[in-house]
């Protein structure tokens, strides 16, 4: 039987949809397989409808769990489990610090502090101890990149004394970046036929760029984007 196509946005879905979060909410481990494997198996998922399906997942292990007998969570245990899910979902390398913004409080004038333009002081120590990181990285990169570009300028003129027309004929002779299927086919077979093309200049490195020159700002203390630093 051919799985059925589901599209997102689609009143079909958006009715299963429903389903499946309820079923996901009081769902029990043991039902785990089954709850997933329903919102799988006849069903082709498009490019929207899987993203679904892979959160109602995660609900349905979180309520799972929740439902045990070692369940029974708080609210703020619920924030908990919320943030560690996202970190280790999605923000793994994040170094500073994560904020959500319910744009509901917008509705109650109490809740104002909550848009002011400041970020939190432990927020902002951590943010000029990742950008002196940072900079020292890309100092070093660009340590390397400096010599790397000598010997570049050293193995050119040596490339341009073997072949003198090479100045003439650079497409010729230098590795391509992008170009028509037709150009990359001739470039692979060039490749595979061990032509020898002209060295490489280096890429550049960040610390000649704008966000070095930022991440200074930020070292030196200065507060980005018009916040400052709550006490």
């Amino acid at each position: 039987m051919e799985p059925k196509k589901l599209t997102e946005g689609s009143d079909e879905f958006k009715e299963l949809r429903k389903e499946w979060i309820a079923t996901a909410k009081k769902a029990k481990i043991d039902q785990l397989p089954d709850v997933i494997n329903s919102m799988l198996d006849g069903h082709e998922h498009d490019y929207g409808t899987i993203c679904h399906v892979t959160a109602i997942a995660a609900l349905a292990g979180a309520n799972a769990v929740n439902n045990s007998e070692q369940g029974g969570i708080t609210g703020y245990q619920a924030g908990a489990v919320m943030w560690e899910f996202i970190r280790e979902f999605l923000y793994t390398s994040n170094k500073t610090g994560l904020k959500i913004t319910n744009y509901d409080n917008f509705l109650f004038p109490q809740y104002g502090y909550k848009f002011d333009r400041t970020i939190a002081a432990d927020n902002w120590k951590e943010l000029q101890k990742a950008a002196a990181e940072n900079m020292i990285e890309s100092e070093a990169a660009h340590e390397k990149y400096l010599k790397q570009l000598d010997q570049y300028q050293i193995d050119l003129a040596a490339f341009a004394a073997k072949y003198p027309d090479y100045y003439e004929r650079k497409e010729h002779y230098d590795h391509l970046s992008v170009g028509t299927d037709e150009e990359r086919s001739a470039y692979y077979e060039k490749l595979d036929s061990g032509f020898e093309f002209a060295p490489q200049k280096p890429s550049s490195s960040a610390a000649a760029t704008a966000v070095y020159a930022h991440w200074r700002k930020i070292v030196d203390g200065i507060v980005p984007f018009g916040f400052r630093v709550a006490e």
